[in-house]
């Protein structure tokens, strides 16, 4: 099934394209909500978060900097820290028309990469784990629509495992299922711009009723 580019914009997939297909970039795959978006077509996404999971300090940020300032007229980077885990910017044409980057080491990937072409993408797996443990620390509206997606194709349980799988060390069950039907922090959020007509009231009732089948 081709990937669903009528969720993010003209830039954004330019600029996902061309960062594919240099070798700055090659250990990078897309995660996040963007990944969902291309996969689902229900919601549209903003950013770009790429993911590594090669050895921590053997990435060359350097030359990942030089790549950006060589290929687009604006890049601005919100990291005057030392990399540590990763590194955010804004790139574009201007300030105006810019796409969000963030470059981060990860954990090791528990699938294979997807690949379409020439864009590389965590599974759903992979990324239905990354949702589950950003809902774990307090999941905003956006994380409980893709989660919503993700139950075309997986039980909550299943989604459970690979959430242990990938975070043994901080999987927490008790904790997991509390935050699924807390609310208080995203009810406050915006609301994605929704592709297929889902409200946030209904997306509430699902995550109520997908944590019940445990």
């Amino acid at each position: 099934m081709p990937l669903h580019f009528n969720t993010v914009t003209p830039l954004l997939r330019t600029i996902l394209e061309d960062l594919m297909q240099a070798e700055e970039f090659d250990s990078f795959r897309l995660v996040g909500g963007t990944a969902l978006s291309l996969y689902y077509g229900h919601r549209m996404s903003a950013d770009i978060d790429l993911f590594s999971d090669a050895d921590y300090g053997s990435l060359d940020f350097k030359a990942i900097d030089d790549y950006l300032r060589a290929h687009y007229f604006y890049v601005d980077s919100m990291d005057i820290r030392p990399v540590g885990m990763g590194k955010s910017y804004y790139v574009g044409r201007s300030a105006e028309e810019s796409v969000k980057l963030d470059l981060y080491y990860t954990d090791e990937f528990i699938d294979t990469v997807q690949e379409y072409g020439s864009i590389r993408l965590a599974s759903r797996s992979e990324i239905a784990a990354m949702k589950l443990d950003v809902v774990q620390r307090g999941g905003r509206k956006k994380d409980f629509w893709d989660i919503d997606m993700l139950r075309k194709d997986f039980s909550i349980t299943q989604m459970f495992a690979l959430h242990e799988q990938r975070y043994p060390y901080t999987h927490d069950r008790k904790l997991l299922i509390d935050q699924f039907t807390d609310f208080s922090d995203a009810d406050e959020d915006f609301e994605p711009l929704c592709l297929r007509g889902r409200h946030w009231e209904l997306i509430k009732l699902d995550m109520i009723e997908l944590i019940a089948e445990l």
